[in-house]
C-alpha cells in the first residue's frame, strides 16, 4: 500500500511523537530500524511495483533504497515511524515524511498481505495531523 500526501515547505521537529490509534502505536524509528524495515518491505514485488521512485525493483535496489532512507534520517530531511498492529504486535510498515523541493511528502508503505484494510488511513491521519500543527505546512491530499 502506498499512499501520499503533499505539503509546503516546512522544518521538521526535532522530537516526533507515538502516536496511537484504534489497532496500531506509530512509533518513531532510528535511520538504522527505517534502514532494515524498508529493506524488508521493498523486497514484497507487490509493493516495489507500486512505488515510482524505486527504479531497480530487485532484491539489491531495495537494499540500496533502504540505506538512502537511512541516510535522509540521519540528516533530518526525513522522518520515519514505523506502523505496530497491536493485535499482533508485529511492525507491518512505515509512515515516510520527507522534505522535498516542492514540500513535504507523506508515504505510508505497508506489505502488500496488509493492503485494503484502512491501515494508511489509520497511521497516517495522526502524522499527518501533526505535521501540520507542528511544521507551518498545509497538507494537500491528492485524489
Amino acid at each position: 500500500m502506498l499512499q501520499h500526501a503533499n505539503a509546503e515547505l516546512g522544518a521538521f521537529p526535532r522530537n516526533v511523537p507515538t502516536f496511537n490509534t484504534e489497532r496500531f502505536v506509530v512509533t518513531p524509528l532510528t535511520p538504522t530500524k527505517v534502514r532494515e524495515l524498508v529493506g524488508v518491505l521493498l523486497q514484497d514485488e507487490n509493493l516495489a511495483q507500486q512505488i515510482s521512485w524505486m527504479q531497480d525493483k530487485t532484491a539489491d535496489g531495495a537494499l540500496r533504497e533502504a540505506f538512502l532512507l537511512e541516510l535522509q534520517c540521519t540528516t533530518g530531511t526525513t522522518k520515519a515511524w514505523g506502523i505496530v498492529e497491536r493485535a499482533r504486535a508485529m511492525l507491518i510498515g512505515t509512515v515516510l515524511a520527507r522534505q522535498t523541493i516542492s514540500g513535504i511528502d507523506l508515504e505510508i508503505l505497508c506489505a502488500s498481505q496488509f493492503w485494503n484494510q484502512g491501515i494508511a488511513d489509520e497511521a497516517g491521519e495522526p502524522v499527518a495531523e501533526w505535521l501540520e500543527d507542528n511544521t507551518e505546512v498545509a497538507l494537500i491530499v491528492p485524489h
